[in-house]
């Protein structure tokens, strides 16, 4: 009996092994699916009237940092949206970081049309977003976001047959919370400290889990992470990246 117990385990951690490593195994999906984490922006912009307006979108980021240390800053928009609108109209937009205690009144913005019925829904009267208006260019401020890129429209690129349109933005003003930076003040970009200012990550989809995540801690810095798998280096000392 024990001989046959003992083929029992061996069998079932055998099984259990196979199971483990099909499970590991990578399957085809659709090449429209996103599974990769982003940050989520609320784009904030005015219409031709000069009424503001927010939308969240996940297609967006750095295209280049040019010379004279200004940002390119892109997003891609259904040229039928209303935000699509009116960065033609206005030629300026904002991107607005949300963090955890912002997402909830954000994700109302991408949900609703400012478009209702040929007429306009002001979605700052329901969510109580603050908003100012930009100093440097023709785009609403979300005061609540802790990061704030003001970005002046430099030009668009269509893909799809006109389906998508990216807009190219050169970054004129980049506003911090002040509690957001951590060390260096005067160095407030590259001291912003994502746990201290709530940020949170988004994985688009239709699964359970997809969503929102909030930023609980951090798991290493760069630079740093390799160090503590390979603390000798690995045999060699790695050339900088140049990053």
């Amino acid at each position: 009996m024990k001989k046959i117990r003992l083929l029992d385990i061996l069998a079932c951690a055998l099984l259990f092994c196979g199971a483990a490593q099909a499970q590991a195994a990578k399957v085809a999906v659709d090449t429209a699916a996103r599974v990769l984490p982003c940050t989520t922006y609320l784009i904030a912009t005015y219409d031709e009237k000069g009424r503001p307006d927010a939308a969240v979108i996940d297609r967006a980021g750095i295209a280049e940092t040019a010379s004279g240390n200004n940002m390119i800053f892109y997003i891609s928009v259904v040229p039928t949206r209303q935000t699509a609108k009116n960065i033609e109209a206005s030629g300026a937009f904002t991107v607005n970081v949300m963090n955890a205690g912002v997402v909830g009144k954000g994700d109302y913005c991408g949900e609703v049309s400012a478009a209702s019925d040929g007429g306009y829904f002001d979605k700052f009267a329901v969510t109580g977003l603050k908003i100012e208006k930009s100093e440097t260019v023709n785009a609403p401020v979300l005061t609540e976001c802790p990061v704030t890129l003001e970005c002046r429209l430099l030009g668009t690129r269509d893909f799809d047959g006109g389906r998508h349109r990216m807009y190219l933005g050169e970054v004129l003003g980049y506003r911090l919370e002040a509690a957001a930076p951590e060390g260096d003040k005067t160095k407030g970009a590259e001291q912003y400290d994502p746990v201290k200012s709530n940020a949170v990550v988004y994985f688009a989809g239709s699964a359970e889990h997809s969503g929102y995540y909030k930023l609980s801690a951090p798991y290493g810095r760069s630079g740093a992470m390799y160090r503590q798998k390979y603390p000798d280096g690995g045999g060699l000392e790695p050339k900088p990246s140049g990053k």
